[in-house]
């Protein structure tokens, strides 16, 4: 393991004090978008919050747990129709992003466009023929929920739909637009979901997942048209067959996102199985609490990481550096906000949902989140298989993945029940970090620099010690945590004002001010 983690420096000097100007105008664009992406992430966290408030008060655990089944299930239609155009789509269009008129850039808008709708089609028809199995499947053998499988084939076809618009806009750049689509389509959501919560109760639970994924995709279209008018030609073999690289790897990436959804899938199914919708829904719940603060973290990965990583083509050492500049801004700036999240939850939980249904989902989203903190800096470097297009070593780690999932969960829920559940989401996150370095460093020669590790190790050392205070019912374990959140808090923004140019300026003008 020591060739994984040798030292190789992150700048251009021996210590921590003398950073490059350019090192430090990387980590400012770092920090700024996740600032962008996490402010638009943090109003729609607050919107759905709002959402489920009323959706906990009106129908409970149950509710959760329905909605759960057909997400999953929808979703492992989708995932296995849509080829991975929103993924495998951005490097192609990346490579011509710095050319906005040339004719290359427009026929890999035109062939991404087309091989979407095409899938949306597909994963449409799709969706119909097998919904009485999907609902037998999801729901323990009731075909009571084939209509309702049937309607959420419109939003199968539109998210493939959604996805192809947001590879456009994520290929070319267009991180303003991006920020602002998402910004709609949570505004969306809630002008949709809270009236039909309040008049259909559990039926409403079908039309608001089709209307909103609709609405998402209207805000999405609304931005990338804008700039890219909507031209697509899903029938000629002649343009399509131009796309079969990119296509060769979607359907790795379909495999893949197959195995996944059918993990996820499974996870549910058999959660249900034995303890029924409630236990179903206290893990959804707990789990929906860790996706707030994840896509508060890492949609600026998707949205400006990954098009920079792919822009560096077979450039190595310039992907390596990337990746490990990434990974150690994410560290530091991940921890603090899970140790946070930690501490926070339960006050979170008394405000937003009830505290007395939801007791068991808060203690499993405090261990869970600990993945979160592994899953950061973890991102960065797994992104260099896709950047690459390495469909092979991407099934052999996603299916890994998938693997060490169901059994983790299986094992810890029938170990420790719902706190089992999230320790073992925590530990799959752990155990995947490890697999990627190793695939990392064996295929592509990657090695996280000394200055990644030892900031990676004392931050570890504090989510520890947070969770541990988890435990110590007493104002000493509320010590313990806030001691910890406290030494993470001083740690990044001692990154943030050696590592940036805007933290100085901002601490400088504050003090001119006091």
């Amino acid at each position: 393991m020591y060739g994984i983690f040798r030292y190789s420096y992150v700048g251009s000097s021996e210590n921590d004090k003398t950073v490059i100007e350019s090192e430090r105008h990387l980590f400012d664009r770092i920090v700024k978008y996740t600032g962008v992406f996490g402010s638009v992430q943090g109003v729609t966290m607050l919107v759905t919050l709002l959402i489920n408030k009323v959706k906990s008060t009106l129908l409970g655990t149950a509710g959760y747990g329905i909605t759960e089944s057909l997400n999953r299930n929808t979703d492992l239609i989708r995932n296995s129709t849509n080829l991975g155009i929103s993924t495998v789509a951005v490097p192609e269009i990346s490579r011509f992003a710095d050319e906005p008129c040339s004719r290359e850039l427009s026929d890999k808008i035109l062939l991404t466009r087309s091989w979407a709708l095409l899938t949306a089609v597909a994963g449409m028809v799709v969706c119909l023929i097998l919904a009485p199995f999907l609902s037998r499947w999801a729901f323990d053998g009731d075909s009571g929920y084939t209509v309702s499988f049937m309607v959420l084939s419109l939003a199968v076809a539109a998210t493939a739909i959604t996805g192809a618009e947001t590879a456009i806009m994520r290929g070319t750049g267009m991180l303003r637009q991006i920020a602002l689509s998402q910004l709609l389509s949570g505004l969306l959501s809630l002008c949709i979901s809270l009236p039909l919560y309040w008049w259909l109760r559990y039926d409403g639970i079908v039309p608001v997942i089709a209307l909103t994924t609709v609405g998402g995709t209207a805000a999405t279209c609304y931005y990338s048209c804008r700039r890219f008018p909507y031209k697509a030609r899903p029938f000629a073999w002649s343009l399509l067959r131009q796309g079969t690289g990119m296509i060769g790897f979607g359907i790795f990436y379909t495999i893949a996102a197959f195995i996944g959804a059918w993990a996820w899938s499974y996870i549910a199914r058999y959660l249900t199985a034995n303890g029924g919708d409630e236990l179903t829904g206290t893990y959804s719940a707990g789990y929906m609490l860790v996706t707030y603060l994840s896509n508060l973290l890492l949609s600026v990965t998707d949205s400006e990481y990954y098009p920079r990583l792919s822009a560096a083509g077979d450039d190595r050492g310039n992907a390596h550096h990337l990746m490990n500049n990434q990974a150690l801004a994410m560290c530091m700036i991940a921890a603090p906000l899970v140790i946070l999240f930690m501490i926070c939850l339960p006050v979170v939980v008394f405000v937003v949902l009830e505290y007395e249904k939801f007791y068991e989902s808060t203690m499993l989203a405090q261990m869970a989140v600990i993945g979160l903190f592994f899953k950061a800096v973890c991102q960065p470097i797994a992104y260099e298989v896709l950047a690459r297009s390495d469909s092979r070593i991407f099934l052999f780690q996603e299916s890994m993945c998938y693997i060490m999932l169901i059994v983790c969960v299986v094992t810890g829920y029938n170990v420790a029940g719902t706190v089992g559940i999230g320790v073992s989401l925590a530990l799959v996150e752990l155990l995947y970090l490890l697999l990627v370095l190793i695939i990392s460093r064996v295929r592509y020669g990657f090695v996280m620099s000394g200055k990644v590790v030892r900031n990676f190790l004392i931050q570890s050392g504090l989510v520890a010690m947070a969770a541990f205070s988890l435990f110590v019912n007493s104002f000493i374990g509320l010590a313990i945590g806030i001691a910890a959140c406290v030494a993470s808090l001083f740690m990044s923004l001692r990154f943030l004002r050696t590592h940036t140019t805007f933290m100085p300026s901002f601490l400088s003008r504050f003090l001119r001010r006091s």
